[in-house]
């Protein structure tokens, strides 16, 4: 093998030529200054701020590691770089301190220390205790909005078992499904709580903020048998809503008004001056998903669109042509089910859009189209899955 060499002579021969040594040294010199402008522009072109939308990122935070994972911010800065820089700023620390609060307050699993949250007063069932202000408000406010409806944030047992099962290496194994030991299981919890009055949450003084999770002993009985740990009480869907309601109020009233939030699993809420945004929407086609269209949000509208298929994100498998998916919120009709479902809120009810395309997923087929008519809903678009095969139900605004 022979290694070609770029020099033709030998490296101690290499010979440097004495001529135009002035004129060298002059070219060099003003290489090097042009070399030093030009990098002092560039500095200054990164620092420099321009008028536009900037992404605003979360402060890592080592106690709560996953607060800020899949919801995102972008805001709308004009004037001079000065003070873009000083709004940047501003915005961070702002958006980072309040996606914190909010989401150990919401937090089901999980406790922190200095606060009262969701997590402590499930795992303190019995026991009446003063809530921080935006957990009463969302608690309650949950509640209320999803009286008699088919969704309740006291399903949190029933969304604990699909959880467990949805981010399994082999979920399908244990799919009730496929699996007759896991059917009982998912049908006895259901069954418990499905009881009037198994579970309830006991507002015990609203002007203190005082609640009581009451749990009936059959249920708490049901639930040790077939070791069922998760939260009693939890928002699930809705959750990542009132994340973004809470977090859109400080925005506006600290003065940020043109940007918009949004989540990975399909939630948007624009900032009121915020001029023209899109949602987009994915759709279901033989076994992938497609970009499939997308809606416009203006002014501070807000859209919900939950989905029963992955676009790339874990907790979503198929079995037997079923969809399997996060939204899944008690047993459900394996025959039937919701492809898919987007909701707009144009005045900016992140939360009653998030409420409605919840309670579509828990509605049968054959009442989607009156049940839509009832929500009186300004857009929305539905498909169902039946025998694997999509099956438009409403893909006009109402």
């Amino acid at each position: 093998m022979q290694v070609g060499c770029l020099f033709q002579k030998p490296m101690e021969e290499i010979e440097v030529s004495g001529k135009h040594i002035k004129l060298r040294v002059v070219a060099f010199v003003l290489a090097l200054i042009v070399g030093i402008t030009a990098f002092g522009v560039g500095i200054r072109q990164i620092a420099n701020r321009e008028p536009g939308y900037y992404e605003i990122t979360a402060v890592r935070d080592e106690t709560a590691p996953l607060y800020s994972n899949g919801i995102s911010l972008y805001c709308y800065f004009g004037g001079e770089s000065s003070a873009i820089k000083e709004k940047l700023q501003a915005s961070e620390a702002l958006y980072s301190e309040a996606l914190g609060r909010i989401y150990r307050l919401l937090d089901p699993r999980e406790t922190y220390d200095g606060y009262v949250n969701l997590a402590t007063l499930n795992q303190h069932p019995g026991e009446t205790m003063a809530l921080p202000e935006e957990l009463f408000f969302a608690l309650t406010d949950a509640l209320e909005r999803t009286e008699g409806q088919a969704y309740s944030v006291l399903n949190g047992a029933m969304r604990d078992l699909w959880q467990e099962l949805l981010y399994l290496e082999e979920p399908e194994a244990f799919d009730p499904l496929c699996n007759e030991e896991q059917r009982a299981r998912f049908q006895a919890v259901f069954d418990a709580l499905t009881v009037p009055d198994a579970i309830r949450l006991q507002v015990v003084d609203a002007a203190a903020h005082t609640v009581r999770l009451e749990v009936s002993d059959a249920l708490a009985a049901v639930l040790e048998k077939y070791e069922v740990e998760g939260p009693l009480l939890d928002l699930g869907s809705l959750r990542e809503a009132y994340i973004l309601q809470y977090v859109r109020d400080r925005l506006v009233a600290a003065g940020f008004l043109r940007g918009y939030l949004k989540t990975q699993r399909g939630l948007s809420l624009m900032l009121p001056e915020t001029e023209e945004g899109k949602q987009l929407l994915s759709g279901y086609v033989d076994g992938t998903s497609q970009d499939a269209a997308y809606v416009s949000l203006n002014d501070g509208a807000a859209c919900c669109a939950l989905r029963a298929f992955s676009v790339g994100d874990p907790g979503y498998y198929v079995v037997d042509g079923v969809l399997r998916h996060p939204n899944l919120g008690d047993v459900g009709d394996i025959a039937r089910q919701l492809l898919t479902v987007w909701i707009v809120s144009p005045t900016g009810d992140v939360v009653d859009a998030a409420v409605k395309a919840a309670v579509l997923f828990q509605t049968p087929d054959d009442l989607l189209r009156q049940r839509l008519k009832d929500f009186g809903a300004e857009g929305a678009w539905a498909a169902m899955i039946e025998a694997a095969s999509p099956k438009t139900i409403l893909a006009d605004p109402l």
